[in-house]
């Protein structure tokens, strides 16, 4: 046997281990996960089309947040956050950026097949009325033998009635017309509805988007009218969650990271948006994000208690609106509806 190439061969090994283990060094360093295991996939459906309002999304995946997590993670537009919890419902995807709201109402109905918010994102509720002052709609009562325009995974449409109850509204007196999410501002300004149901930046800045004044915009706020309700949230299959608890908890944490870092640099988030879609407005979408935060996510509330804090009282409240307003048999506990196991530590979800 030849001595010197024993030599050599052991000499080459070390120095390969040697830089396999640097790698390993710098691979933690820049906060990756190494992992032996192939990249768990998760399918993820978006509360909308690529806009602002999902931008920090795009970020996390141009950033490599998600692989980072050893997660492989699909991002797809989606048609409303309403219509989020039927996709992860019918097996199509394993999680997604939904309403709570309309979980709650699906889990009572459905103890079979549960989801959960394992992280809450808009601590004020966007949904809304949406009219235009040329209608004479002052008040809620006002929409009253009016026509509103609604697509029926709205969520805001999917929880009108509750809005209904605690302003008196007789559902009977109005009509609501099915239209699709691209026609329904354009249908508010050409008169063919009064009024549309929705989120108040979806619709704010599509009106804006069609030359309309914001002086000439009215939004009528469930939360202004005793509905202190939660909103959207990352919702999941408690089946998936509870067979890739590590996945689902890296899903969390990439997901924290990347609103974290749209909140310090909003105009990256809508780089980010428009790399992946190119017909994007810039300007629109970053004041639409922009929005987002100031009214929805980092409220007061969240920057004292922290990003995705949830206070259990005010969820229980919820619940039992909805199940008042849509007479359910079965009252989901606030543990069957949310978990706060997945979040990563406060310090990492403290506005700056």
């Amino acid at each position: 046997m030849n001595k010197g190439r024993v030599w050599e061969s052991k000499t080459a090994r070390r120095r390969l281990m040697a830089a396999l283990a640097g790698c390993a060094a710098l691979a933690l360093v820049a906060g990756i996960a190494p992992s032996a295991h192939a990249a768990t996939a998760i399918r993820f459906s978006l509360n909308w089309k690529a806009d602002g309002s999902n931008a920090a999304f795009y970020l996390m995946e141009d950033r490599g947040y998600f692989k980072q997590e050893g997660l492989d993670v699909t991002l797809d537009a989606g048609i409303g956050s309403s219509a989020v919890i039927t996709r992860i419902a019918s097996g199509a995807y394993d999680a997604g950026f939904g309403d709570i709201n309309t979980m709650v109402q699906f889990d009572a109905e459905h103890p079979d097949k549960e989801q959960e918010a394992v992280l809450v994102f808009y601590d004020r509720s966007p949904m809304a009325v949406i009219t235009l002052k040329k209608y004479g709609i002052e008040k809620p009562l006002d929409l009253i033998g009016k026509t509103i325009g609604a697509p029926q995974q709205d969520t805001g449409y999917q929880m009108f009635p509750t809005f209904a109850k605690k302003t008196g509204i007789d559902m009977s007196k109005i009509k609501f017309e099915n239209v699709a999410p691209n026609l329904r501002e354009p249908l508010l300004v050409k008169g063919d509805v009064q009024a549309v149901t929705g989120f108040d930046s979806t619709s704010w800045f599509a009106l804006k988007g069609l030359g309309v004044p914001r002086d000439q915009v009215k939004i009528f706020y469930y939360a202004d009218y005793g509905l202190n309700l939660y909103s959207n949230s990352i919702l999941v299959s408690k089946a998936f969650a509870e067979k890739h608890p590590a996945a689902i908890k890296g899903l969390v944490r990439a997901v924290v990271r990347g609103y974290m870092a749209a909140y310090k640099d909003p105009k990256a988030a809508i780089a980010a948006l428009v790399k992946h879609e190119p017909l994007t407005k810039p300007d629109i979408e970053l004041e639409k994000l922009h929005w987002l935060f100031d009214n929805q996510i980092a409220t007061a509330h969240a920057k004292a208690k922290g990003f995705g804090t949830v206070d259990p009282k005010r969820l229980e409240e919820g619940i039992d609106v909805v199940v008042s307003t849509f007479h359910l048999k079965r009252k989901p506990t606030v543990a069957e509806i949310y978990t706060g196991k997945f979040l990563p530590p406060l310090a990492d979800r403290k506005f700056p």
